[in-house]
């Protein structure tokens, strides 16, 4: 099955995913510029959060297009 054909049945769940690691990605971004304005507790607890997001979004990206590839 190709990649291309993969996307097309499953562009829903990807587009989420997708939605949120950008989401998380410019949250992080501007929690990173702002970082001396906020609490540095809070900081790192909202990087931390956002990092785990990013990773999570990732391994859920790369689990749908494989197990997509060997269905």
């Amino acid at each position: 099955m190709d990649l291309w054909m993969i996307g097309k049945e499953r562009y829903v769940l990807i587009s989420i995913f997708v939605i949120v690691l950008f989401a998380s990605l410019f949250l992080l971004i501007v929690t990173w510029k702002n970082r001396y304005n906020i609490p540095k507790t809070l900081t790192i607890l909202t990087i931390v959060i956002y990092i785990a997001f990013i990773f999570l979004s990732l391994l859920s990206l790369i689990f749908i297009v494989s197990f997509g590839y060997n269905s």
